[in-house]
């Protein structure tokens, strides 16, 4: 893959783990430091559309289009491209998402299927679709950031194929730790079967109040665990009420509270990124 963008999906299947939360923030943070960040909503829910300020049952262009656009025709793409990206402020783009994103999920499903009966025989893979059409917005961006949803596993697939990197928030709470095998085995056939370069950037603490035992405990566990073969981020994020009433406002936590100690955890999350090779 090229140097920039770097293309970086943010990944869990469990939920509450503030996945849409960070990608939106950590999206923000970027673009604070004068980058030109594009956000990517992969789930049917809409999320990051409505934390951007936007009512996702009304957006008529959305990843949907893209993805059947990849799926049937190809040489398409271009054209629905300027649709499907909006600007939320200058040099900072959201391809927004819907219920309809089930519709091209069922239909990668379908082209899954036809693969199978192909005996291997297949040109395109359904699981590259996502890779296809970024290869067109490469270089308007430095960076692309790709919010992946909890159902519909194929499109979490396909994020992973066309990413540099991924990142697994964790909830600091003793339970929410057991989800992050299953993402690590997501990523590794991942990396097998597709992209060889996918790399994990590291595991996030989200959710974190300092002075309860427990969180502390969590996050020593992670560590202990995991912290000698992946990367956990230096700064969990803080939990605050104000992070919290971001997405419901439709803004970052640097539009809605930039002193909040969660903005300067997020800074601290963009500084990693911006330091990864």
């Amino acid at each position: 893959m090229s140097d920039f963008p770097k293309i970086i999906s943010i990944t869990n299947k469990k939920g509450g783990t503030a996945k849409t939360t960070s990608a939106l923030n950590l999206a923000a943070a970027l673009h604070t430091t004068g980058k030109r960040v594009l956000m990517i909503d992969s789930d049917h829910q809409g999320n990051l559309t409505a934390a951007n300020g936007l009512t996702p049952v009304e957006q008529k262009y959305t990843l949907a289009n893209l993805l059947l656009a990849a799926i049937d025709c190809p040489e398409d793409v271009d054209l629905h491209l300027h649709r499907a990206v909006l600007t939320i402020k200058e040099g900072l783009d959201l391809v927004p998402a819907n219920r309809r994103l089930a519709d091209a999920a069922a239909r990668l499903q379908v082209m899954q299927l036809s693969q199978y009966s192909s005996c291997g025989n297949v040109e395109r893979y359904c699981e590259q679709m996502m890779s296809s059409l970024l290869a067109s917005l490469k270089s308007k961006y430095d960076y692309i950031i790709i919010d992946c949803g909890l159902q519909h596993e194929l499109l979490t697939i396909n994020a992973l194929a066309a990413s540099d990197y991924c990142i697994i928030p964790v909830q600091a709470h003793f339970l929410a730790s057991e989800g992050i095998p299953a993402v690590l085995d997501m990523v590794r056939s991942v990396q097998a079967r597709f992209n060889p370069e996918l790399k994990i950037a590291g595991i996030l603490l989200t959710m974190y109040q300092s002075r309860p035992q427990l969180c502390q405990s969590v996050r020593e566990n992670v560590n202990e665990i995991y912290g000698e073969s992946f990367h956990v981020f230096e700064r969990p994020i803080e939990y605050t009420i104000k992070v919290a009433e971001c997405p419901a406002a439709g803004k970052s936590i640097f539009e809605h509270a930039p002193r909040n100690a969660a903005a300067e955890s997020y800074r601290s999350l963009a500084e990693e990124v911006l330091r990864l090779g």
